[in-house]
């Protein structure tokens, strides 16, 4: 350590306890009981006040905690100017603290570890500046939405919580193919997950409903006395030609539903009557741009119950880009029974009709949009599977005037199939050939096909 010349004198007066005494409270020792003074220190900066390590004179009983660098000694060599001193308060050693929104505000500067000095820091402070607070977000759970109408006020089957994605009070689109407003009231709900290129499909629909209804074996000893309740019409956003109606049970005095399904147009009402014992059925082959009313009624073996208030909806325009339209005729199909080489799912109701190629295509139906699809050269003559080549018949819906490549059931392996005489063809819009399908052939084929179009149509 170096000492100035007066260092012996203050040695020699006694004077050097009462210096330490007076640095370690704070006070000048150049000031007071003396007028002795110290040669100044050799700097390159101007001289500054000894300051803490929040920027503030010091005050207090014990020696100022350094802010950015510790004095030097006297007669140390010259040093650069010092980074500008910070105004915040000291966050040194506090703890993290949680604020009013429940979000901890972190804090920077730790006193274990030295403060890394970028090159922006190295510029020149001109303002105090805010501590930086970092904010950990509050996880927010996502928020469901309900879709109004009847059907969610009680029905036994409908769970929107579980189905929001798909089934709603709207539809996706306002508008249909062809520019008109889809029909929408409190009692219509939209299942709205079809795709657009994908066919309509009564099966799949059907599947959000309980095929097992409640109610057991009952004394009956009346008629119904009530009638069913929430009434709801259930359609699928791009199929016209199909609704599902839905029903809530209201005694247990009924065994099954009489529902009526009533066509209002310009040449009058057409009325169609289904039968059923569960809360629900599809009504098919509906008219495209029709208006419809709908009502049930409770029946048992003693008679007749009361009707539910009619419901109205209005089907959609057909979509151009499914299906052909029909030139001169409404019916295209024709009710006939054929022999068939029978592979086949479906045991409903037969159609038949002649193709441009000059062959007549067989259908045998599921339901008016699920069908097993047939070849004859001859309305008197065996009607066969077709095999496809290259797939699964996805192609094959071009022969019921449908564009969209269907969907097809059981896609089994050629060699998983039995090997049968049948038509076949590689490609759409390719002429069919005539010969073994199924077995080691290589040529699949399948027991039904879902195109998008409706057999046997318009009723």
């Amino acid at each position: 350590m170096m000492y100035s010349p007066l260092t012996s004198v203050f040695d020699h007066l006694g004077l050097l306890s009462r210096l330490q005494t007076q640095l370690e409270y704070g006070q000048n020792p150049f000031t007071w009981g003396t007028s002795a003074s110290l040669p100044p220190r050799v700097t390159n900066s101007s001289q500054t006040s000894n300051q803490g390590a929040d920027g503030e004179h010091h005050k207090g009983l014990y020696h100022p905690k350094p802010a950015i660098r510790p004095t030097l000694p006297m007669g140390s060599p010259a040093q650069p100017p010092s980074l500008p001193l910070s105004k915040n308060v000291n966050l040194v050693n506090k703890q993290p603290e949680k604020d009013k929104t429940n979000m901890t505000k972190l804090h920077f500067l730790p006193e274990d570890k030295p403060k890394e000095v970028d090159e922006a820091e190295k510029a020149p402070v001109l303002k105090p500046q805010t501590p930086v607070v970092t904010h950990i977000p509050i996880k927010e759970e996502p928020q469901h939405t309900t879709a109004a109408g009847p059907l969610l006020n009680g029905s036994r089957w409908f769970d929107i919580w579980d189905n929001s994605s798909v089934f709603s009070s709207v539809p996706v689109s306002e508008l249909d193919p062809m520019g008109k407003k889809r029909f929408v009231a409190p009692h219509v709900i939209y299942k709205t997950d079809k795709k657009p290129d994908e066919p309509c499909s009564i099966t799949t629909s059907l599947s959000y409903f309980p095929d097992d209804e409640e109610g057991g074996e009952q004394n009956v000893t009346a008629p119904p006395k009530v009638p069913p309740s929430n009434l709801t019409v259930v359609t699928v956003e791009g199929c016209p030609s199909f609704v599902i109606l839905d029903w809530e049970r209201t005694d247990n005095d009924t065994k099954e539903y009489e529902v009526t399904a009533t066509a209002k147009g310009p040449d009058g009402e057409k009325v169609s009557i289904l039968t059923t014992n569960l809360t629900h059925t599809a009504v098919e082959n509906l008219t495209p741009d029709s208006s419809y009313e709908f009502k049930v009624k409770p029946v048992n073996e003693y008679g007749e119950g009361p009707s539910t208030e009619p419901v109205v909806f209005n089907t959609e325009s057909a979509d151009p880009r499914v299906s052909e339209n029909a030139s001169g005729k409404d019916a295209i199909w024709t009710q006939f029974p054929f022999r068939a080489d029978s592979y086949s799912e479906c045991n409903g109701r037969q159609f038949v009709k002649r193709t441009w190629y000059r062959k007549f295509v067989g259908i045998q139906l599921c339901n008016s949009l699920r069908y097993k699809i047939y070849l004859s050269d001859s309305l008197t003559g065996k009607f066969y599977n077709i095999g496809d080549q290259t797939g699964h018949g996805e192609d094959h819906c071009q022969f019921v005037d449908s564009f969209l490549d269907g969907r097809t059931g059981s896609q089994l392996l050629p060699d998983q199939l039995p090997s049968r005489p049948g038509f076949y063809r590689a490609m759409r819009q390719e002429p069919v050939s005539f010969g073994q399908i199924g077995g080691s052939s290589h040529i699949t084929y399948v027991p039904w096909y879902e195109c998008g179009t409706p057999i046997p149509g318009k009723w």
